[in-house]
């Protein structure tokens, strides 16, 4: 008897030192969905298997200024379609880390789940998902100027509907056949608007088609810049303010509505979704992390915003047992080489951006949902 009281008190003590070991070193604090702070003592239910955990990634971390929820989550995780039962919230937007912020990987019940000591401050209330400048210090989700002009403007528009918008007829100086900011622009059809009104101008880009069906999955238009009305009439007079591209007569001018960028949310799929990327931007072959891709799946397949898909290479080689006149080749096991995050969904093909890759992503390069 006395052998199994000392055993017991061994233990009692034991866990009092770790308990108190952990209340010394400061409390930490795990983000929740309404942004409030919680011990981790009341964090079951969320966390990840070990499996999960990259085997480079850091015990303790101490977040820099040039970081972003994404970076961080590619960091710690071997898919970041886990990211919300790492962190314990539902959302990436949702995740306040700030600069010099400590994380580290706590282990409750055999899953892994990451804590975040707030650095001298105070949970701050979260941010309205509208479209404004993130404060100074706060960490963004994810590299939002880089998708800001894509996300905030129509990029898919029906063909006859675009023929049918206000076109631009001339601007600039005479002679001048593209127009940049601080440029006036003539346009025509311009219809329900007045002086002072804000619009966005577009131009064809291209038709996307399925490589496999051949069928058309949409029209893809080109957002080249803003500008404001300075006259009406069956000749309007309009300023641009703004260009990210040349503006040239035949271009169409859209009324903008007031839109939010998405809180987008990674996770992972309850559908096997396999596609292929059909199109690149600014690229012709291939292109890499942080570029926009287009994939031949959409809303009528289930894919939604903050899908995470691996991206795939199946490379084929020559069979060196093959005839050098008539080679065959082999097809290579798949290989997954990076990830992309779908940002904005349509019908039949989603937009997505490229969060990580080890190599070059071709063109038609095999897409599949994380499970």
């Amino acid at each position: 008897m006395p052998v199994k009281i000392r055993l017991i008190g061994w233990l009692l003590l034991v866990l009092s030192i770790a308990y108190a070991a952990t209340s010394t070193q400061g409390e930490v604090i795990q983000v929740t969905d309404n942004n409030s702070s919680k011990k981790t003592q009341s964090v079951r239910g969320n966390g990840v298997p070990a499996s999960m955990i990259k085997n480079n990634a850091p015990k303790d971390y101490t977040v820099k200024k040039s970081d972003t929820v994404m970076k961080i989550a590619h960091m710690y995780l071997k898919k970041v379609g886990y990211w919300p039962q790492f962190v314990g919230v539902t959302s990436i937007g949702k995740t306040k880390i700030y600069p010099g912020d400590n994380l580290q990987i706590l282990t409750i019940d055999g899953l892994k789940l990451l804590t975040v000591q707030h650095s001298s401050r105070s949970v701050v209330d979260k941010l309205e998902p509208e479209v404004r400048d993130l404060p100074n210090d706060e960490l963004p989700p994810i590299s939002i100027k880089k998708l800001k002009n894509l996300i905030l403007h129509p990029t898919l528009i029906p063909e006859n509907e675009f023929e049918a918008l206000p076109m631009v007829v001339s601007g600039g100086a005479p002679g001048d056949i593209t127009y940049t900011a601080g440029d006036t622009i003539y346009v025509k059809g311009l219809r329900d608007q007045q002086v002072g009104d804000q619009v966005s101008v577009f131009s064809k880009f291209r038709k996307i088609i399925d490589p496999d069906t051949k069928e058309s999955l949409g029209f893809e238009v080109r957002y080249n810049g803003d500008a404001t009305i300075s006259q009406i009439g069956p000749v309007s007079s309009l300023e641009l303010t703004n260009t990210v591209n040349y503006v040239s007569p035949l271009d169409r001018v859209i009324s903008m509505p007031v839109q939010q960028i998405p809180d987008l949310t990674p996770h992972r799929s309850d559908l096997v979704i396999t596609g292929k990327i059909v199109a690149l931007y600014d690229a012709i072959t291939s292109t890499a992390e942080d570029n926009t891709v287009i994939i031949n799946r959409g809303s009528r397949d289930g894919v939604d915003p903050g899908m995470i898909f691996d991206i795939t290479d199946t490379r084929k080689v020559i069979d060196p047992t093959s005839d050098m006149d008539h080679p065959k080749y082999l097809v290579m096991p798949p290989t997954v080489i990076g990830e992309l995050l779908i940002y904005k969904v349509y019908d039949k093909m989603s937009f997505g951006l490229i969060t990580d890759s080890a190599r070059p992503v071709l063109i038609n390069a095999i897409v599949q949902s994380q499970q």
